[in-house]
């Protein structure tokens, strides 16, 4: 078997951060890509994280970690000064998957969590000399500018399809705030029924430690209350500290693992 470059990019991944493994009558039996970004606002202590996926049957599997790790450790080492990560997303019905990761050397650190919430402790509504108010998203424009700022603070990337069905839901509520001109923070729920999830959320670093999460949690959270929603959900990364601190402000309660990521440290 070898391993080797698809030709060309495919989705956005360029060819060197693909790859493929063929067998000795030189048939595709694996193949996988990995995804290089940099975290600082998401997580502040080690804000590389590089993200690898791959698909095999079984054959060539080992061959396509080791090269996907190997390519990891080449981003890796052009920016020493930064601590950084590579990590896998697992389901957490895959146990075999998560020990075939772990056999190669990544650790089961680390996995995203579903928790339920409850309003915080904040009035819901803007803090003196700030604005709240609903985001405009009616046009392709405006959704794809909302993307591109909350994938700026989000480990995975929302699509735009995702947000079209987001929004076509009964319960999709999108607030910012802002002070000025300047939008300093954004969230979004989406949900049917008596239930809603928070999708969502940033506050520019420059404005974190006041309270201004609380204030656009409290603020959406009571406007979809008043729709007659009463369960409200969210995402918590087990090893942002806080986003786990802001999960408990909220008197979170676990209800389940969404998923699992195995990952691997670099100092």
């Amino acid at each position: 078997m070898r391993v080797y470059h698809p030709a060309g990019t495919a989705n956005g991944i360029p060819p060197e951060n693909a790859f493929l493994v063929a067998d000795s009558a030189n048939n595709p039996v694996a193949e996988g890509f990995l995804v290089h970004t940099y975290h600082p606002y998401l997580f502040a202590d080690r804000p590389v994280n590089i993200f690898i996926s791959l698909h095999s049957k079984g054959p060539g599997r080992d061959m396509l970690l080791g090269a996907l790790l190997a390519r990891a450790y080449q981003l890796r080492i052009q920016t020493p000064q930064y601590k950084a990560r590579v990590f896998a997303q697992v389901s957490i019905q895959d146990a075999s998957m998560m020990s075939f990761y772990m056999d190669g050397g990544l650790m089961a650190d680390d996995a995203l969590d579903v928790v339920q919430v409850t309003p915080p402790n904040a009035r819901p509504g803007a803090p003196m000399g700030y604005d709240l108010g609903r985001i405009p998203l009616a046009a392709p424009l405006e959704q794809q500018a909302f993307l591109t700022r909350m994938n700026t603070f989000r480990l995975d990337v929302l699509q735009y399809p995702l947000l079209q069905r987001y929004m076509s839901m009964p319960h999709f509520l999108a607030l910012y705030l802002a002070r000025g001109r300047e939008i300093v923070g954004e969230i979004f729920f989406s949900g049917e029924n008596s239930a809603a999830k928070l999708l969502g959320l940033y506050i520019l670093p420059n404005y974190r430690r006041l309270g201004l999460a609380k204030s656009l949690i409290a603020a959406g959270m009571k406007f979809l209350a008043d729709q007659g929603v009463s369960h409200f959900e969210g995402d918590v990364i087990r090893r942002n500290g806080p986003q786990c601190a802001l999960a408990q402000s909220c008197g979170a309660t676990f209800i389940r693992t969404a998923c699992f990521y195995p990952g691997l440290n670099y100092e």
